[in-house]
């Protein structure tokens, strides 16, 4: 698309999402507790001073769908061929890295409130140049612009725009000063001022124009970026997306009966409510403490003021001839109080807040059984739809940066590391190799729990015997590479076996002091581990064995000689060539070394 039918299309979208957007502020002011409450009788507004149940909604709800990270499984292409299952396990645990790398666990945190508050989270994947791997940007929903043919529950629209504002300064730090005067003709203009920036995105292109100007000064005529008029731009960027026939831009969408919505748009109004009651019972308390003062006349006089009439709140003193002053007490009516619980009950309920959000219990509620199933039955549906929308999107920006991946680093060898503290392990990948297909599948491990839930569910499974312990570790988010974990519990099984014996061994004299203390110095001075250590301590007694063996043949002893020459004495002076060959047997000290070599060897394996 070319300038003008960029800028013409974000007109027409920026009319038609203008109702959603104007819901989304909304939201947006009421959890930033920006939102005024205005009181057009009293002509005055007021900041709400009730309980924000919408940003304790959003936070928590939002903090149980991201607890949990997603599983990434590749299937095999030969399932049973070690190679082909390292190769799939391989790409599962390099996508996993590329989410470690780029930082997506944080992100989901922004896209999980950006989910439950305007009921969209969009995202575009792009290719970090610098980092050698893709990364995700996210967006936020006011704007985002989407084709208008996305429906809820669809992921990928056909094409997007986003407008968005950044300085002059932040501009010229990136190398568009000249486009900076082209677009103002001016090349004077303030860091500070404001350039609106429209992009659009789909399958085959991005196009980054700049389409208008405003300066920081708010009494500056310079506004260029009015629907009404004629907007002009130049062009920053265009270049062709490198993703295959998929568009970059992912948009998973809270699933509603039409279009786009929060889970909390339907307690606006009686957030609006209870926060405008709230302010007048606050006004009517103050003017209980600080009463209305009337001046009444005496009769066959008229009242006048001497000095006054003063506000009760400055300590002043009226005075006054010809009348008296009497004070008007007003209080709240009766139902003022019942009808703000009311309307905070009405917001719990319509949006789903239970009381437990806030560290408070509900009424009738004595057990810890019957607190989780009414938490249960409150969040655990929203949830479970959250993650099965976010494990779909996943996939689909999966499939975006694997593309990606293949188009620019395909035959180039990478290394990352995967894991946390001492579980990382590297994972070496060459693109073209590892990803032998795009499909795979990402899951929650069980939609609509959070993190403490779940793994508590799996180790009650795993102790009813109805789940296996490598099922668990498949399920549990702290373990990244289940088969390597599987290993290590083995390894670290016969190595507790193996230190059993030796201990049992030692303590029965069956192995010299000498030789514990030499494997205790190896392992205790971290040079090697216990199985390496015995390993070592085998082999060297070995090889003073054989360095013993060949010294006494190639030296014999006197013993030997004397020997050998009884032998041939009694041989007769001829030798004999049926004389016997002298022999020496094992002396005690060989065989009990020759014994502890095998039971060296014996524990070691």
């Amino acid at each position: 698309m070319n300038i003008q039918e960029v800028l013409g299309l974000y007109k027409q979208r920026l009319n038609y999402y203008g109702p959603l957007h104007q819901k989304m502020k909304i939201i947006q002011s009421i959890y930033n507790g920006t939102m005024e409450i205005p009181l057009p009788d009293m002509e005055e507004s007021t900041m709400p001073s009730v309980p924000n149940l919408l940003a304790q909604g959003v936070d928590q709800m939002a903090g149980r769908i991201t607890s949990v990270t997603p599983s990434v499984n590749f299937s095999s292409m030969k399932p049973g061929v070690r190679s082909s299952d390292r190769r799939a396990s391989t790409a599962s645990r390099t996508v996993t890295g590329w989410w470690q790398s780029d930082r997506l666990s944080m992100k989901m945190k922004q896209r999980g409130r950006h989910q439950i508050a305007y009921g969209m989270s969009p995202v575009v994947v792009r290719w970090n140049n610098t980092k050698k791997l893709p990364t995700w940007q996210i967006r936020h929903p006011l704007e985002t612009y989407p084709s208008t043919d996305l429906l809820t529950g669809q992921l990928s629209p056909n094409d997007c725009i986003f407008a968005y504002r950044r300085s002059v300064g932040w501009l010229r730090s990136k190398g568009y000063g000249d486009r900076i005067f082209a677009l103002t003709g001016n090349y004077d203009m303030p860091n500070d001022a404001s350039i609106l920036l429209v992009e659009y995105v789909d399958a085959q292109e991005t196009h980054l124009v700049a389409a208008g100007y405003k300066t920081a000064d708010p009494y500056a005529a310079s506004e260029l970026d009015v629907i009404g008029s004629q907007l002009r731009g130049v062009t920053l960027e265009r270049y062709a997306n490198m993703s295959g026939d998929k568009s970059p831009v992912v948009i998973p969408m809270r699933i509603t009966l039409d279009t786009a919505g929060g889970q909390f748009d339907n307690m606006i109004g009686m957030y609006y409510q209870q926060a405008k009651l709230m302010a007048l019972e606050v006004i009517a308390v103050e003017k209980g403490i600080f009463p209305d003062t009337y001046l009444v006349s005496r009769p066959g006089e008229t009242g006048r003021f001497l000095d006054g009439p003063h506000d009760g709140r400055t300590g002043m003193v009226n005075v006054i001839a010809g009348g008296d002053i009497k004070e008007v007490v007003s209080s709240p009516g009766y139902l003022t109080n019942p009808t703000i619980d009311r309307l905070e009950r009405n917001q719990r309920v319509t949006a789903g807040i239970p009381a437990e959000f806030g560290g408070e219990a509900g009424s009738n509620i004595r057990t810890g059984r019957r607190g989780d199933a009414v938490l249960s039955a409150v969040i655990d549906y929203p949830v479970a739809e959250a993650q099965e929308t976010f494990g779909f999107a996943l996939q689909e920006e999966n499939e975006v940066a694997i593309e990606l991946c293949k188009m620019w680093d395909g035959d180039t060898k990478r290394t990352l590391y995967v894991g946390t503290g001492n579980a990382a392990r590297p994972v070496t990948y060459v693109a073209n190799e590892t990803f032998e297909t795009v499909d795979h599948v990402v899951s929650y491990p069980a939609s609509g729990s959070d993190l403490n839930s779940l793994i508590i569910g799996i180790g009650q499974r795993v102790g009813l015997g109805i789940m296996s312990k490598f099922t668990a570790s498949t399920l549990d988010p702290f373990i990244d590479n289940p088969e390597t974990e599987r290993d290590q519990i083995i390894s670290e099984g016969l190595e507790a076996a193996l230190m059993s014996g030796l201990q049992q061994q030692a303590a029965a004299g069956a192995i010299p002091p000498l030789v514990v203390a030499k494997i205790m110095e190896l392992v205790k001075n971290d040079r090697l581990e216990l199985a390496q250590a015995m390993n070592k301590v085998t082999e060297d007694a070995l090889k003073e064995q054989q360095a013993q063996q060949q010294q006494q043949q190639q030296e014999p002893s006197p013993d030997s000689l004397t020997a050998d020459a009884t032998v041939s004495s009694m041989a007769g002076p001829q030798g004999g060539a049926g004389a016997p060959d002298s022999i020496q047997a094992a002396n005690p000290s060989q065989q009990n070394l020759s014994s502890l070599l095998g039971t060296l060897r014996r524990g070691a394996a």
